[in-house]
């Protein structure tokens, strides 16, 4: 205590060299809180469920893809998930979940739109969790027939008011009535995303079909569910993977037409929500810790200097008795202040950082959960605490070495100390310039890859472009036809708006991230089925290229006429017709395409047209082959509407 309040007075009469160090040290702390606060929501806090460690991921990738399997694994069929479920030994418990359309929750006369989920009903038995009210689904309730919900306790709260005697009563979803059969805990959310579901449904919706057709979960390319699993205790993602491994193997032998290319991954739950951006993570944690190691190795030679102008003091302290073990002791704790003055100031700093890194990082998971915290606390203490301790330390053992002769002696300027001191202040120095030159290098290169980045054409115009995604129930618009004249009614009284200039709608957004692939054959080259090619499918209405400003670069776009009753028609990106027809036109040859674009025997469709290649995913990766179906001919009821205004 008395070397702190001799160090509070020591510092207070030095103001400007106590606010210098303090302000060094709170960018650095700062800046380190709050990578810290994103690594601590995102990796290092616990998944919300019982033994998280225990959770895998399982998915397929296509074996001809050059893409990491281990971060890049895709959605699977629910034939696939039944074979898992069945043929594992690893596994405790395996569950499939997708988005689910549903698009308006119906209560009285009001209608709200809701973010829904399809899961197995051994999703929440897996997750290990229990409703907050009601009970959990039943297995049978997998089966179609079974209309039954459960809602998220936010969706309990703000629509129903919080009611408990919700459970057993009916809401309307889609038009069709649902018994709420649970309410689940505050904060559940899964799966973990930026939009967290408001209702999970059982598989029955899906395994039932109202025109006849199969359903989705009855064919086996129809890859549209993910899946998660639980190891059983003492089993390694190593021996659940030799054992998934053996499984797909079989598959490419008994189902060569659709599973001749593919393979399948575990890897851990928390590995699969981060994805690539782990990665980015471990930058921004490289970065600041180089920013944290210039602002100490700044403070220590600030220390250094500011120690030779109290040298006499110090070496007054020794010839009065002090040992060097109370000197060293007594900078260490200045130093220390300085650095617990710098944790609270960067620990303002960091609440301030964090909004900007959650504006700047809005794609991570769990981002919204990024918060300061006890966890959170105890590292800008412990950091505080090491850089005080890191930055003094140096400048506290050279200052406990006085030459008491020269010091005391007005007429000395102690040479020699001078000397070493000068050395050791240009150690520092060069410390510092090799660490801020490897923080500018790193800022160079990402600046570098941001403008090439801005330079990659994306192959559209998004400038005062506005999209919105629209859901039609399968009650009112279960029928093709249907679905394509509302849309199309839809677009033509959108395109009469004040200020907009066209407006079209497509079934995947570019650079959203999400694209759907599916074989082809092409007519004049048939290929035997397990062989076929691949390419990104995307559903678009007549007037989607003009809005987006996609350059039609041979043949035609779609029109009005391209409907259910014109030949089948296709167009092609600039990048299929150079693959697949290297020195032709490819206007006017035939293909299909074999997949849930067109169910049944897919037709045959001609290509009368050839466009610009678009990123569907994003700049990193180059374009897939892409072809477009008109909307007419496949009206599916899901669409992004894109308008283009002035």
């Amino acid at each position: 205590m008395q070397n702190l309040r001799y160090a509070l007075r020591v510092l207070g009469k030095q103001p400007l060299f106590t606010a210098i160090v303090v302000l060094t040290f709170a960018l650095g702390i700062g800046a380190n809180t709050a990578v810290f606060s994103v690594l601590n929501a995102v990796l290092l806090r616990p998944l919300p469920f019982h033994e998280p460690q225990n959770l895998a991921a399982l998915g397929e990738f296509d074996t001809r893809e050059k893409a990491d399997p281990g971060t890049d694994i895709q959605s699977i069929s629910y034939l696939d998930y039944v074979d898992w479920r069945a043929q594992t030994r690893v596994f405790e418990r395996v569950a499939v979940y997708t988005n689910q359309s549903v698009s308006t929750l119906t209560d009285g006369n009001e209608a709200t739109h809701v973010q829904g989920e399809a899961v197995s009903a051994d999703l929440f038995p897996l997750l290990g969790v229990q409703p907050f009210l009601g009970r959990m689904f039943l297995p049978n309730e997998d089966e179609p027939g079974n209309h039954v919900v459960m809602l998220s306790h936010g969706l309990w709260q703000r629509r129903f008011g919080a009611d408990r005697g919700i459970i057993g009563k009916n809401v309307t979803l889609d038009g069709q009535p649902f018994q709420v059969i649970g309410v689940m805990p505050p904060r559940f959310a899964f799966p973990i995303s930026a939009i967290s579901p408001e209702l999970w449904i059982p598989m029955s919706m899906l395994r039932e079909s109202k025109d006849g057709s199969q359903p989705m979960t009855e064919q086996r390319d129809n890859d549209f569910f993910q899946c998660i699993a639980r190891l059983k205790p003492g089993v390694s993602i190593q021996q659940a993977q030799a054992n998934i491994d053996t499984i797909t193997a079989n598959w490419r032998r008994q189902y060569p037409d659709t599973k001749l290319h593919v393979g399948a991954k575990v890897v851990p739950e928390m590995s699969a929500m981060i994805g690539s951006t782990h990665s980015a993570l471990l930058m921004l944690c490289a970065m600041a810790g180089c920013v944290l190691l210039v602002a100490c190795v700044n403070v220590a030679n600030l220390l250094l200097a500011r120690s030779l102008s109290r040298n006499r003091e110090i070496s007054i302290r020794a010839a009065l008795g002090a040992g060097r073990w109370q000197i060293i002791k007594q900078l260490l704790t200045e130093s220390v202040l300085l650095g617990a003055l710098g944790g609270l100031a960067g620990l303002v700093i960091a609440i301030w950082g964090i909004d900007s890194l959650k504006a700047f990082l809005p794609s991570i998971p769990r981002i919204d959960e990024i918060s300061p915290d006890p966890r959170v606390l105890a590292f800008t203490a412990l950091v505080s605490l090491g850089v005080g301790i890191f930055a003094g330390l140096l400048p506290a053992w050279r200052a406990s070495h006085p030459n008491l002769a020269g010091s005391l002696n007005e007429n000395s300027r102690g040479s020699t100390e001078g000397s070493a001191a000068g050395r050791t202040r240009a150690a520092l120095v060069t410390i510092e310039i090799v660490l801020a030159l490897v923080l500018l290098a790193s800022a160079g290169l990402l600046v570098q890859s941001f403008l090439r980045l801005q330079k990659v054409p994306a192959g559209f115009d998004p400038t005062n472009v506005t999209t919105a995604l629209v859901r039609l129930p399968e009650t009112s618009y279960g029928k093709p036809e249907q679905a394509g004249e509302f849309y199309k009614k839809l677009l033509d009284r959108v395109s009469t708006f004040p200020g907009v200039q066209s407006a079209g709608a497509a079934w995947w957004i570019p650079l959203s991230g999400s694209e759907i692939a599916f074989n082809f054959n092409i007519e004049e080259r048939p290929v035997a089925a397990g062989q076929q090619p691949i390419a990104e499918v995307n559903v678009v209405t007549p007037d989607y290229f003009q809005t987006v400003r996609v350059p039609i670069r041979r043949g035609r776009a779609f029109t009005d006429r391209d409907d259910r009753n014109a030949p089948p028609v296709a167009i092609v990106s600039e990048g299929f017709a150079k693959q697949y027809f290297p020195g032709e036109d490819p206007i006017g040859k035939r293909m299909t395409l074999n997949g849930s674009v067109d169910p049944g025997k897919p037709p045959v469709r001609e290509i009368v047209g050839v466009v610009a290649d678009m990123h569907l995913i994003s700049l990193r990766l180059g374009p897939k082959p892409q072809i477009y179906v008109p909307h007419q001919q496949f009206a599916i009821q899901t669409m992004s509407i894109f308008v283009r205004s002035q």
